[in-house]
């Protein structure tokens, strides 16, 4: 943490409280810490310091904690304030939340409350704080041509590329996360290309690393450190120095190897195996999983600290689901690379392609969609580009995951009702309305859905009529 960086203030009349307070910070890896024994000086640090946090005890000599909570709410209202008192009364709580307090914490303080309050005031106000640059942000993008592989039109993701650039240049680490198949190594390039460094951009699926792997693939090792090491080797971060290590499926790292990763974070400094000399590292970290790492630090397979080290800075990619209007973009895009690489022309697609593939959730995003691409130009023989291929391989999809959107359970409709039983027609009223939505109209399309001939439908429309 540089010296400039946001400080969290404890306010505490008992010298010694303070300092055990301090203590369990420090341990837990909060580095710039002042602690204030008198109340009467608590408003000069706030209008003079950079706070992110205080730890405010309610009851103190010469100022109370509450009238300290009213000023800094009415001066300071961006620092976020945890109120601690041995008073353990409701009432007391709530006017304190009222006024403004982020949490209300009874003593004796449990130090591991203590630090996921304090993580908690840390994220809000991450999050702020990007709120706050993206809104900053001017809407065209400095360097346009940085994003080009990405394709594109989706406002979310014209203002993740305004926050990459926000951020680009910060020496902090970048978690980047997502579904599988939504772009997050070229997102990671991204961030390596707007950020002016002049090493190299080097990535490595950690996924099945054992420690000693990990070690030896990152860190590299000396001559004679285990049976078959005849020569030196130096590892990727070296081969990284002052250019962007990127550490995909960083979920699936083994405990013993986050120990290590979080050493390089922390200290920027690391051990070849079968060295005891540290060395320094000029890398800026980034990182990728599809994982929910949330999950993964209660079960015990994730190290908090090393996650809370990672976010320093986070982007989220949404799944192609979510980013419809983006298909025939990528439609396009991915035939004419298809094209090129067989040396055939581009076909002409068909409208109604479109409006179908819409309806398909596509759960390995668009690593799917360009595969499925690729194989419908590969059969294409002449003409228009046709849709079978698409549909056959949709349907399979669907037969294999039982679920009507394709393999996303959640996404599917669901059909419930209330009173009377609904009849048969009622059932198929509401199905074939249903497909007509998803098909924008489209009856062939609809049909396909239905799993019933364009024809059979159209003749049912007519009746309806």
């Amino acid at each position: 943490m540089t010296d400039d960086a946001p400080a969290i203030l404890i306010v505490d009349d008992d010298e010694l409280t303070a300092e055990l307070y301090q203590a369990h910070l420090s341990e837990a890896g909060f580095e710039h810490i002042i602690v204030c024994a008198d109340s009467r000086d608590v408003m000069g640090i706030v209008l003079s310091t950079r706070i992110s946090t205080v730890l405010l005890d309610l009851n103190m000599p010469y100022i109370s904690g509450q009238e300290l909570l009213d000023r800094m709410r009415a001066e300071t209202p961006d620092i976020a304030i945890i109120v601690l008192t041995s008073e353990d009364r409701v009432d007391t709580a709530v006017d304190c939340m009222k006024k403004g307090a982020l949490d209300y914490i009874a003593k004796p303080v449990e130090p591991g409350r203590l630090v996921n309050a304090v993580r908690l005031a840390a994220t809000i106000r991450e999050l702020r704080d990007e709120v706050t640059v993206l809104a900053s942000e001017a809407s065209e993008l400095k360097h346009p041509e940085v994003f080009s592989e990405i394709v594109t039109a989706s406002p979310v993701m014209l203002r993740i590329f305004s926050y990459i650039e926000a951020v680009a240049g910060s020496p902090k680490p970048v978690l980047v996360t997502g579904e599988s198949g939504t772009g997050k190594e070229l997102v990671a390039k991204a961030i390596h290309s707007v950020s002016g460094r002049t090493g190299e951009f080097v990535a490595v699926n950690v996924s099945g690393l054992d420690d000693v792997m990990f070690s030896d693939t990152l860190f590299g090792h000396i001559r004679g450190a285990y049976t078959g090491a005849d020569t030196t080797r130096r590892g990727l971060v070296d081969r990284a120095a002052d250019g962007t290590l990127f550490l995909d499926e960083i979920g699936d790292l083994p405990i013993g190897a986050q120990v290590k990763l979080l050493r390089l974070l922390q200290e920027n400094e690391y051990y070849q195996l079968g060295s005891d000399v540290p060395e320094r590292a000029r890398v800026r970290v980034l990182a990728a999983t599809n994982a929910d790492l949330a999950v993964k630090q209660r079960d015990g397979s994730f190290r908090k600290d090393l996650y809370f080290r990672l976010m320093s800075h986070r982007v989220h990619l949404p799944p192609l689901r979510d980013r419809v209007a983006d298909i025939p973009l990528l439609v396009e895009r991915f035939l004419a690379d298809a094209a090129s690489s067989m040396g055939r022309r581009t076909p002409t697609v068909p409208k109604e392609l479109y409006t179908f593939l819409a309806t398909y959730d596509f759960p390995g995003n668009i690593r799917e969609l360009q595969a499925v691409t690729y194989d419908a130009l590969s059969r294409h023989v002449r003409g228009v580009l046709s849709i079978e291929t698409f549909i056959a391989y949709v349907e399979h999809q669907r037969s294999l995951s039982g679920v009507p959107g394709g393999g996303n359970p959640e996404s599917s409709a669901a059909f419930s009702f209330r009173g009377a039983f609904p009849t048969l027609k009622e059932v198929e009223d509401y199905f074939v309305a249903e497909a007509l939505r998803r098909a924008q109209g489209n009856q062939s399309v609809a049909a396909r859905l239905l799993g019933i001939s364009q024809s059979t439908l159209s003749r049912r429309q007519h009746a309806e009529h």
